[in-house]
């Protein structure tokens, strides 16, 4: 029984001792940890790389919607200044504070009838 036990061979002993072909035949059917590796790594990078295009584009998206609000205020303000404008020109065009003035400032006087010349 002996002599039975010695001749047999553990598989993995016999792997080794015929210079390692099914070890070899194990390794071509596993893909190779290096290659996932380096797969998960480039994904990992590609991901981040998204990320952070994505929060770079929502961030300008941001800051358009910001500079959009401050010249729709600016624009505000600019029509109440044009208004304010227009209502002073009215004020300063009127007729009786233009005659107003002529008699103040000015001593001026309405011409009489025979002071007026009507010419042809």
């Amino acid at each position: 029984m002996m002599a039975g036990a010695m001749n047999t061979v553990h598989p993995r002993t016999e792997n080794r001792r015929s210079g390692g072909q099914d070890s070899t035949r194990n390794r071509k059917l596993q893909p190779p940890r290096k290659t996932m590796t380096g797969l998960w790594i480039v994904l990992m990078v590609l991901f981040f790389v998204e990320a952070l295009f994505y929060a770079w584009c929502r961030v300008q998206c941001v800051n358009a919607g910001y500079g959009i609000d401050s010249e729709n205020r600016r624009h505000q303000e600019l029509l109440k200044e044009r208004n304010t404008l227009r209502i002073e020109l009215a004020r300063l065009k009127s007729p009786e504070r233009i005659e107003t003035i002529a008699r103040t400032r000015l001593g001026l006087v309405m011409p009489d009838a025979q002071q007026t010349m009507i010419l042809p």
